[in-house]
């Protein structure tokens, strides 16, 4: 019986050994053919205001990995065959990325190939306990040009037309035409970079992170989750609206290089803490 048991722990402790090594050969080989497609999102990170935080995403995934490492070891790694489609899908993604030029599936394609060569690699079971980990890394991929441009019109115009209303309800001699805006003393204009793009790509992010943290049932998940949206709205219209008080009643100057610059972190911040207290309350639900 003691033979056995040794016998049988070796043959695991050989079977683990493989699995290691076909990780790692598969980790270096990932990595040596998405080279050109992880270059190009290290560049788009580095040089992107809308997408800086992409260099955080992997290590908030990485980090919510560690948080599931107890039930990991308990989960049997097994190939999976579905994978290998996935996979391919990634890896056609990359050639066409590289041959039509487009930027968007170049750095779509690794998150997709990772998900199908991870998926063939550990098994169907082992991917349900780390789908949302995987599912994050979306949230480093830059959007498309077009994407943005889409969204940032109308976030130009609710943005004015919003910060408009706040004001004048506030006393503050305030009018507007599409997204320029004027006082008797300042006047400024809603372009993309102030129609709040640049803050809801991060903290739907992070409304997705708090979401998948929230205990409770699934609704209450996606409650928190879609609450980002407009808390996103909500404060970029309340930091126009402080920038146009600040225009009016301090300086130009001011308002528009220290109290513009420092203002979007803090709102940031707001942001991120009301995303906290919807937490908060759906859980006492």
């Amino acid at each position: 019986m003691e033979v056995d048991m040794a016998g049988q722990q070796q043959a695991a402790s050989s079977v683990d050994r493989r699995q290691m090594v076909l990780l790692f050969a598969s980790a270096v080989l990932f990595i040596g053919f998405f080279a050109p497609s992880l270059s190009f999102l290290v560049d788009r990170w580095s040089h992107s205001d809308e997408f800086s935080h992409g260099f955080l995403v992997p290590l908030v995934s990485l980090f919510l990995l560690w948080r599931k490492r107890e039930v990991m070891r308990q989960t049997p790694l097994q190939v999976c065959w579905w994978g290998l489609p996935v996979l391919a899908i990634g890896l056609l993604m990359q050639v066409a990325s590289e041959w039509a030029s487009v930027t968007f599936l170049k750095a779509l394609a690794v998150p997709v190939a990772l998900g199908g060569m991870a998926w063939y690699l550990v098994g169907t079971r082992m991917m349900r306990v780390v789908l949302f980990p995987y599912l994050f890394l979306y949230f480093a991929v830059p959007w498309p040009d077009f994407a943005i441009e889409l969204l940032s019109v109308p976030l130009q115009h609710f943005s004015a037309a919003a910060s408009t209303m706040l004001l004048g309800l506030a006393g503050v001699p305030i009018e507007r035409e599409g997204v320029h805006m004027w006082t008797p003393r300042f006047d400024v204009e809603v372009a993309v970079p102030c129609s709040g793009i640049r803050s809801m790509v991060a903290i739907v992010g992070i409304a997705a992170l708090v979401g998948y943290l929230t205990q409770g049932k699934p609704w209450a998940k996606g409650v928190v989750f879609l609450s980002g949206i407009p808390i996103t709205m909500l404060a970029n219209v309340l930091r126009i609206a402080a920038i146009v008080v600040m225009g009016h009643y301090v300086s130009h100057d001011f308002a528009m290089t220290f109290f513009h610059d420092y203002s979007s972190p803090f709102l940031f911040f707001i942001s991120a803490l009301s995303l906290l207290g919807v937490k908060k309350m759906v859980e006492k639900v």
